[in-house]
């Protein structure tokens, strides 16, 4: 059983938290909401994701050093606009505890990456992404999917798939941090400028 950090109780947090607690592992999540929170822990809800029980094995607190205290990896799962104020509350309790980081897009007044985001914060961090093409609703149920972990460590890209990997969820892992961080804003400009073309 691995000890798991997921900052943020959303339903891509909640739907990750679901698979790796149904995999054995210990899961606590950070929310910034005590009504969230307390759905969580008291009626084993996610508002999110309304047909879900949440496994017996995920905890949700509004405290970070408790959420990370001991984890092994965290799974960074704020929306990206947030994610800069968010790790600035949480950096000082990472040590050297590997940051995935599983939110989508950019930094809006600086244009960057989120992975250069949390280095910006904390030049030492050990950074990972990961990356669909999954949806929250089909990881919960424990639909058939697949997922790639992105990361510059070895000793990253080996843990996160061996604690992510069981028969509903295949793993593959890469080098190309930028390439996987960026791949999904790149698919869906795509299709903007397919719709855009169909319609002239």
């Amino acid at each position: 059983m691995k000890k798991i950090a997921i900052i943020g109780s959303g339903s891509w947090g909640v739907a990750l938290a679901t698979h790796l607690a149904k995999c054995g592992n210990e899961v606590k999540i950070w929310s910034f909401s005590k009504e969230e929170k307390d759905l969580i822990n008291q009626e084993r809800k996610c508002k999110f994701l309304p047909n879900l029980k949440i496994h017996e094995n995920i905890t949700c607190y509004n405290d970070f050093e408790k959420v990370i205290k001991d984890a092994e990896f965290i799974l960074h799962v704020t929306p990206s606009k947030f994610t800069r104020e968010t790790f600035k509350q949480y950096k000082q309790y990472v040590g050297n505890i590997p940051v995935i980081i599983c939110s989508k897009g950019f930094e809006k007044e600086t244009r960057k990456t989120l992975d250069e985001v949390i280095v910006d914060e904390l030049p030492t961090a050990k950074v990972g992404v990961l990356s669909g093409p999954s949806h929250a609703e089909e990881v919960s149920v424990a639909i058939p999917t697949v997922l790639v972990v992105a990361s510059n460590h070895d000793d990253i890209l080996q843990k996160v798939q061996e604690t992510f990997m069981c028969s509903e969820m295949r793993i593959y892992t890469s080098k190309d941090v930028k390439g996987v961080e960026l791949r999904w804003r790149l698919k869906k400009y795509y299709r903007f400028l397919c719709r855009s073309s169909s319609r002239n």
